[in-house]
């Protein structure tokens, strides 16, 4: 696995990560790392998954007309 040195983080911030460590009863550390995996970004593939699970869950609507769309713009 890789390593990362972050500096100049500011104490307050670092201070509500070993908090919420604390309650979790976790170290600062896993705190962090599940702080990372939770706001990775999505893949190529898991991107088409939630596209088409959201497609799949809307009704197809009709296509607006122009004078629909105007008079949105008003």
């Amino acid at each position: 696995m890789a390593q990362v040195l972050i500096r100049n983080i500011p104490d307050e911030t670092l201070n509500v990560y070993r908090e919420r460590a604390k309650r979790n009863g976790i170290s600062l550390e896993q705190e962090i790392r599940n702080l990372l995996e939770r706001n990775r970004p999505y893949t190529p593939e898991e991107r088409v998954a939630v596209s088409e699970y959201f497609l799949a869950r809307t009704k197809p609507s009709r296509p607006l007309t122009l004078d629909e769309i105007r008079e949105g713009l008003e």
